[in-house]
C-alpha cells in the first residue's frame, strides 16, 4: 500500500511502458467494445471454444441491467484518455490515477474469471482476453510504480 501512495518519478519509468499500457487499454476497449455492441444487438458472437453463449447470456452478464462488456468498454476508455494525457503533459495525476484503477479491474477480472471457472462452468475467449488484458495493466502498472522508486532506495 505504501508503494502506491508514495510520489511517482515518472522519469524512472522506462518510455515505453505508459506506450504498452495504451495498447493494452485500446485492446481491451476493441474488445469490450465489441461485445457491448453484440449485446445490444442480442447477437452472440462467434466462439471457437464453445462456452460463450453460456457466459454472455449468464445473469452474471449484467450488473444492474448494465452489460459487463459496457462497464469494460467505459473502464477501457477512461484509460486511455487518461494515459493519452499522462504521454501528452507528462502530470503524476495522468499515471497515478490509471495505476489505482488497474487494482479495481484486476479485481474485477478475477472476480469474472472465478465465476467463469467454478459457478457458469463455462469460458468466453472474450471475456477471458479481456480479463487477461486487465490483469495485465495491472501488472504492469505494479511494475512501473515499483521502478519509479528503485533507484530512490
Amino acid at each position: 500500500m505504501k508503494l502506491l501512495l508514495q510520489p511517482i518519478n515518472y522519469s524512472l519509468i522506462p518510455k515505453w511502458i505508459p506506450i504498452a499500457l495504451l495498447i493494452l487499454a485500446f485492446v481491451g476497449f476493441a474488445d469490450a467494445t465489441y461485445l457491448t455492441i453484440e449485446h445490444y444487438q442480442n447477437e452472440i458472437p462467434p466462439c471457437t471454444i464453445g462456452g460463450c453463449e453460456s457466459v454472455l447470456t449468464s445473469q452474471y452478464a449484467q450488473v444492474i441491467g448494465v452489460p459487463v462488456s459496457l462497464l469494460g468498454s467505459v473502464y477501457y476508455l477512461f484509460l486511455i484518455i487518461l494515459l493519452f494525457l499522462f504521454l501528452d503533459y507528462k502530470k503524476e495525476i495522468f499515471l497515478r490515477i490509471p495505476l489505482l484503477f488497474s487494482i479495481l479491474g484486476a479485481v474485477a477480472s478475477l472476480g469474472f474469471m472465478f465465476v467463469m471457472i467454478f459457478i457458469i462452468k463455462a469460458f468466453c475467449q472474450y471475456c477471458v482476453l479481456s480479463a487477461i488484458t486487465s490483469i495485465s495493466i495491472f501488472l504492469l502498472s505494479y511494475w512501473s510504480l515499483y521502478l519509479s522508486r528503485k533507484v530512490q532506495g
